[in-house]
């Protein structure tokens, strides 16, 4: 697990900060799913060409599918021991890691074409789709490993979990849009339908030459990330309270980032994608941890309460049981 600890706090200091949150008993299945997520990010994201990135998700595809068969691939300098402890112990499906490798190979594109492929998405559903495939399937890993309240089926948290999925990865395609399409080979996420009914193409969005067309584009997608979240509200009290607190500060995070670009949709086009302050992150950070004291207490008080309540039953069936066996001797 020490391998993974590394790489997550040293490719993302925010979300380090934010498993800190979480109980010391799941954050090392955490910092595995981050170093494994972050391996297929870089794949899809680093390789010198299509070709290369497609044998290098190949080769990641065929170590996860070992993993799972309790056969890490390398040796405890690897992430791969922590890997598959994770994926075994925490009930990560193997459906999940393919769908996501999956969603990386179609952002790669043709190994056929010289130096990778330029990416665009066409529709809305398909724009879900990738956001399910890249987003959504990390959802369901993190609930996995962080665990359900007493009596919360898995059924009930999957679509939530999707639709928060959806929301996040909606917030990172309307935040990174400049530096998707200034790539090499560049890359357009916003669905090429939305930007057809404002009127648009991506080259005018990212040149902003009709602010009119171009807000309206950034307040829709906007809105379809706003609807998700809120269709998503009722997964922090489904998870176990322990972990509501990393669940909790992403999101307020990314609503927060929500919230400045709908203020002002031309910061999707500013010179640094958009972010929060130093002291707003720390309002976050206190405001969460205050809020998952509280409701960690309530769920112990709670959970003290029904003791209570099922040991006084007990004594009372107890009680009438003693009572009629003794009237019967009578």
């Amino acid at each position: 697990m020490e391998v993974c600890r590394e790489i997550t706090q040293k490719r993302a200091a925010s979300f380090f900060r934010a498993i800190k949150m979480t109980p010391p008993a799941k954050r090392g299945e955490m910092y595995a799913l981050y170093a494994w997520s972050r391996l297929a990010d870089d794949l899809a994201d680093d390789s010198p060409d299509a070709a290369t990135a497609r044998k290098g998700l190949d080769r990641l595809s065929k170590n996860t599918t070992e993993a799972f068969a309790n056969c890490p691939a390398g040796d405890d300098t690897t992430i791969w021991p922590a890997v598959a402890w994770t994926v075994r112990t925490c009930g990560i499906r193997p459906q999940w890691c393919e769908d996501l490798i999956e969603g990386m190979r179609r952002e790669v594109g043709s190994p056929e074409t010289k130096g990778g492929n330029e990416f665009a998405i066409g529709s809305f559903p398909q724009f879900d789709d990738y956001c399910y495939r890249v987003a959504g399937t990390v959802g369901l890993m993190c609930i996995s490993i962080w665990g359900l309240k007493k009596g919360v089926r898995f059924e009930e948290v999957e679509p939530l979990s999707k639709a928060r999925g959806r929301a996040l990865q909606t917030i990172n395609v309307l935040r990174d849009f400049a530096p998707d399409f200034d790539r090499t080979p560049k890359r357009v996420y916003f669905p090429a339908d939305l930007l057809g009914k404002c009127g648009l193409i991506a080259d005018g969005l990212r040149q902003w030459r009709d602010p009119v067309r171009c807000e309206a584009a950034v307040r829709e997608l906007a809105s379809h990330a706003r609807r998700n979240l809120n269709e998503s509200a009722p997964l922090a009290g489904m998870i176990d309270p322990s972990c509501y607190a990393v669940l909790d500060g992403l999101t307020r995070a990314y609503s927060a980032l929500l919230d400045r670009i709908e203020k002002k949709p031309k910061l999707i086009i500013a010179d640094r994608p958009v972010h929060l302050s130093a002291p707003r992150k720390a309002w976050i950070a206190a405001t969460v941890y205050a809020k998952s004291l509280t409701r960690r207490f309530g769920a112990a008080a709670e959970v003290k309460k029904q003791e209570v309540a099922t040991a006084a039953s007990n004594a009372k069936a107890s009680l009438k049981a003693a009572s009629k066996s003794k009237a019967e001797e009578e």
